[in-house]
């Protein structure tokens, strides 16, 4: 059938090997790819994930005739690339970090391709094989940080033109009206969108890969500077139509046509400096600099299906470890006793207060809620566990939110890491947050406690999982709130009393 189709002779076992390849990757690693598609269907952000794939190959047939020629060949490079991805996987998965597992398997496809056409051949395939790492949904991290920036370069624009504006957290009030800035606010859609459109624009218009980086740079710093302009303008529509215009959903139509222009001046300006001869080969000094040898033995070689068979056998071997080694771990599903009812000097146990908040995460297996005072203050203590984290109910999850936005009575005016001492040589850190209501105000610190140990550092916190996965500890892991009323607003003693706590319950 190959060779009715014009293949050339050469391309024949080497395209046979690819499709096994992906073939063997997809159903591996099933349900990563479903998690992927998954976040492509629901999320909007991340919906131009469909269209990867089909444009990483439109890229490589537009340049057919440049490779029709080339002697595809199997890379040990390549395996060695399989190998390091699925160990990325299998580390990504006892610990249940979706997006590392996401880039693992597309990175354990391309090492599949690069072992079944040779490091001469991907070399010359070197963009639409990279560019099919944008399949990833990722991003989420940068979330936070766009927000803050966004808050504050609206807010600086705002003094600078000489109006008062008031501002608490991500929140901020003029004279006409009040604003947020929400996830939406972010600008990570354009971000993305403008990478994806921006990467692939430098590969079609400039054959340097100077000009292409440079070109791609722009694509992701732009947006990030646009959206702040953004999202002042709509502010300023907002302001001077008496918050009759932009204050509702027609401000998200006005980004998108904003960013409709920023895309067009982009790729305007680009235009002034495109090559005339894009997408080629990679250029031999190139592949000097690469260490890329031009191949001495082709596909055709007898060796090159045992050698594709060991590669499948690479690519299989990582979902059974991940299995062996769950297996090992017994995880303990339940709150211990010195939290749940914890016996504690200067503490008594009281009636819970009605101060119209309460912790709540998603997919905890088993929590524990207990009120305590020392006839000074009541604090409010929280433990929650995750047991064997299924996919959106992790310990460690960006989604475990004390308060969602846009929420009809809380909002955070302040989130925040503060230094803690345990013991006397034992430091560590944990998060403070301040909740604000119409009727009050709650300060609330936050960390994690993996087996014996408490940090607020998310990175951290995961590597203790993986430390405890692959020694076969099933100590719990929790998520440990304590809150108080600040009805003076004296943050000071209730962060004293919190920590006092903090260290009499969890040292």
């Amino acid at each position: 059938m190959l060779k009715a189709i014009g293949l050339p002779e050469n391309w024949r076992k080497p395209i046979c090997g690819v499709a096994l390849i992906t073939l063997v990757s997809v159903a591996v690693f099933f349900e990563t790819w479903e998690s992927i598609v998954a976040i492509w269907s629901r999320s909007e952000t991340f919906t131009h994930g469909f269209l990867v794939a089909p444009v990483s190959l439109w890229l490589i047939w537009l340049n057919r005739c440049r490779y029709r020629d080339l002697q595809p060949t199997f890379s040990k490079l390549g395996l060695l690339f399989i190998l390091v991805s699925g160990f990325g996987w299998l580390i990504a998965d006892l610990v249940h970090v979706a997006v590392i597992q996401q880039w693992a398997v597309v990175g354990v496809l391309v090492g599949g391709f690069w072992a079944a056409l040779g490091s001469h051949v991907i070399a010359q395939m070197l963009f639409p094989i990279l560019f099919l790492f944008l399949m990833v949904p990722f991003g989420e991290a940068f979330i936070p940080p766009l927000m803050e920036y966004t808050a504050t370069f609206v807010v600086t624009l705002i003094r600078l033109t000489g109006m008062t504006v008031y501002r608490e957290g991500l929140f901020f009030t003029l004279t006409s009206g009040n604003w947020s800035v929400v996830e939406g606010c972010s600008g990570l859609r354009y971000l993305i969108s403008s990478l994806t459109l921006g990467s692939v624009y430098a590969y079609l218009n400039f054959s340097s890969y100077k000009k292409r980086t440079i070109f791609i740079a722009l694509s992701f710093l732009l947006p990030i500077l646009a959206n702040g302009l953004r999202a002042y303008l709509i502010v300023m529509i907002g302001h001077f139509s008496d918050m009759k215009l932009a204050a509702g959903v027609d401000h998200i139509f006005y980004g998108w046509v904003f960013f409709g222009i920023v895309m067009f001046a982009l790729f305007y300006f680009g235009s002034f400096w495109q090559d005339k001869d894009t997408g080629g080969p990679v250029p031999s000094e190139l592949e000097g600099e690469m260490g890329v040898p031009i191949p001495d033995s082709p596909a055709n070689s007898q060796y090159y299906w045992p050698a594709l068979a060991i590669t499948a056998v690479s690519i299989l071997i990582w979902p059974i470890a991940s299995q062996r080694l769950s297996a090992l771990q017994a995880a303990h599903t339940q709150v211990p006793e010195r939290f749940s009812r914890p016996a504690l000097p200067a503490w008594e146990p009281v009636v819970g207060p009605n101060w119209g908040w309460e912790p709540s995460f998603k997919g905890v297996v088993a929590d524990a809620r207990v009120f305590l005072s020392d006839d000074q203050i009541i604090a409010g203590m929280y433990f929650a566990n995750f047991g064997d984290e299924t996919q959106g109910g992790e310990l460690v999850n960006s989604q475990n939110y004390l308060v969602p936005q846009k929420h009809p009575v809380w909002r955070i005016l302040h989130d925040d890491v503060i230094p803690m001492q345990w013991a006397a040589d034992k430091n560590g850190d944990i998060e403070e947050v301040v909740l604000s209501s119409k009727d009050r105000s709650l300060l609330v610190e936050r960390w994690y406690r993996v087996g014996d140990k408490n940090t607020a550092n998310a990175y951290l916190a995961k590597w203790w999982q993986l430390q405890k996965r692959l020694s076969g500890d099933g100590s719990p892991e929790l998520l440990v709130v304590l809150y108080t009323d600040t009805p003076e607003g004296d943050y000071g003693v209730a962060r004293q009393k919190l920590k006092q706590l903090a260290v009499a319950c969890c040292n």
